[in-house]
């Protein structure tokens, strides 16, 4: 089994503080991790923001143009979006709709954090799955503060934007 993704800690908080945004609005919510081709540190947190994104209780739908201007993002910067990330309502499990339109690319990362109200912080309590043709349970993400800080920046079908602090 490939090496756990990496990620600083304050880039964690960044992406659970928005779950938790979302979740106290009885909303699923979501985010890529970026990192440098074949390295496990992530260097980008791309929250989706609002433009192309539908969100409700039960559902997180990330439209096609918000999908292009997040991998254009990546592809302009030398990166690949490693791992999608995603809220529920109450348990981590991938639905028949995760199953069925995640994107199935091999190697590709999908998690799901539960309780999105008051979400977890540790990425091991999140649950983690990897495709292979099929998604198989993975190693979760490793909180390390010796990671690089992440950027931070929102994505929709309107562009991505950096945050403020970075």
């Amino acid at each position: 089994m490939p090496e756990a993704l990496r990620v600083s800690p304050q880039a964690l908080t960044t992406f659970v503080d928005d779950v938790r945004r979302y979740g106290q609005l009885a909303r699923e919510t979501g985010a890529f991790f970026l990192t440098a081709p074949e390295h496990r540190d992530v260097t980008v947190v791309a929250l989706a923001g609002e433009s192309g994104i539908e969100r409700a209780y039960g559902r997180f739908v990330i439209g096609l143009p918000a999908i292009d201007k997040v991998f254009s993002y990546a592809e302009k910067r030398g990166l690949q979006v490693r791992a999608m990330l995603h809220s529920h309502p109450r348990s981590a499990f991938l639905s028949r709709t995760d199953l069925q339109y995640s994107l199935r690319v091999r190697g590709f990362v999908n998690a799901v954090v539960p309780n999105f109200a008051a979400p977890p912080s540790s990425p091991a309590d999140w649950g983690w799955w990897q495709y292979y043709g099929e998604w198989a349970v993975c190693s979760p993400a490793i909180a390390d503060p010796d990671c690089p800080s992440a950027c931070a920046v929102t994505f929709d079908a309107e562009g991505v934007r950096e945050h403020d602090e970075h």
